[in-house]
């Protein structure tokens, strides 16, 4: 009997500045999406979780500081916010548990190095550790980077990004690593 269990995904988005990994991660956003298994085929919406850097005004201080913060929102399923590509790394087995690991998780600014893929790197080991919010999922962090990575240069060369190659833009490509199989072109 097929699994209806909503997915989690890791996403990719488009990033501006310099990359300072040795692995070139930091190309790119990264993010947690949540989804349903079959997306209706036009709208739907699913849930983001990432953290992201802002330059804020923190009371007591007149000077502008870098902060970082938790985010979780709807989103549309469709290529929308400078979504690249999404990567399939989960079946979710119960949403309230996974939701609250990723609010558990912390944001670590004074870790030198530390970014929005160290934070979806520790949200998706807690939710793995866990046992009992995720159901069938990639094994490890590494494989779920490697598989995203290697996703991005192939979908860069075919042209996906950047208009040249005749894909339907209104849908983000998708990997499927359960399945080890393309989604969506």
């Amino acid at each position: 009997m097929p699994s209806d269990k909503d997915r989690l995904y890791v996403a990719l988005f488009v990033r501006a500045g310099k990359s300072k990994m040795s692995g070139l991660e930091d190309t790119y956003h990264w993010g947690l999406l949540v989804g349903p298994k079959v997306e209706p085929s036009e709208g739907g919406e699913g849930t983001r979780f990432h953290v992201k850097q802002r330059i804020t005004v923190v009371e007591g201080s007149a000077v502008p500081q870098s902060v970082w913060l938790y985010e979780e929102s709807p989103f549309p399923l469709r290529a929308a916010d400078m979504l690249l590509l999404r990567v399939v790394v989960g079946k979710i087995k119960d949403m309230q548990r996974l939701q609250s690991i990723f609010q558990r998780v912390p944001l670590r600014p004074d870790v030198p190095g530390w970014n929005c893929i160290g934070w979806a790197k520790e949200a998706f080991e807690t939710a793995l550790r866990d046992g009992q919010a995720l159901g069938t999922a990639a094994s490890d962090w590494y494989s779920v980077r490697d598989t995203a990575m290697r996703y991005a240069r192939e979908k860069k060369s075919a042209h996906r990004f950047d208009g040249k190659g005749g894909f339907d833009v209104s849908k983000p490509p998708t990997w499927d690593m359960l399945d080890g199989r393309e989604l969506i072109p």
